[in-house]
């Protein structure tokens, strides 16, 4: 379940970014947003073929712990300008979706075991 969600925030920043990568045509700043989504779609989608293959789940964990608190800083924002968007919401509910589960028991076991 962990992989499945790490490989959908993958696909959500991957798609993030090249949308932050054709606004920095209009302004610069957004190139180095989209470069840190970018990261971030590197670490979801390596972490997640890494718990699938049984090796480790750190990458993937911090793929949603980075999204996690980015919707925390998005949802903040959007409080302190008036507004409320639920999309950050969801995506702390994601991000919280992928390390939870690696941090159970039988996540943990399948993760240490030799010659995964």
């Amino acid at each position: 379940m962990a992989a499945l969600l790490g490989f959908l925030l993958g696909l959500y920043t991957l798609l993030y970014a090249v949308l932050l990568f054709t606004a920095a045509r209009v302004d610069g700043v957004f190139a180095a947003f989209g470069a840190v989504y970018l990261g971030i779609t590197v670490l979801c989608v390596a972490g997640a073929l890494q718990a699938l293959s049984g090796r480790s789940g750190r990458l993937l964990a911090a793929g949603g712990i980075a999204i996690a608190a980015l919707s925390v800083l998005g949802i903040v924002t959007s409080l302190v300008a008036g507004a409320f968007a639920v999309w950050p919401v969801v995506l702390v509910a994601a991000g919280a979706g992928v390390v939870v589960p690696l941090g159970r028991p039988a996540s943990r076991e399948f993760l240490a075991r030799p010659g995964s």
